[in-house]
């Protein structure tokens, strides 16, 4: 399991890749703590390629909040 953590769009963002014991690796996020998102039904091969996913599922989802009050 590996996380990243970061400041889009003035929102915390928190990434969780997860891999399964056949390799699969699937992504969950929050940003602000709040509104837990997961993909668990489309496995990718690789935690660059799920990390990949899950970053640009919660920068759009980022985008459209408010602008938050976090420093990037």
């Amino acid at each position: 399991m590996s996380t990243e953590t970061y400041v889009r769009n003035g929102h915390h963002v928190e990434i969780t890749i997860d891999s399964d014991p056949t390799g699969q690796c699937t992504w969950s996020y929050t940003i602000d703590a709040d509104g837990f998102t997961e993909m668990r039904d489309r496995p990718v091969e690789s935690a660059e390629s799920a990390m990949q996913a899950a970053k640009t599922h919660a920068n759009a989802k980022a985008d459209m909040l408010p602008a938050g009050d976090v420093a990037e």
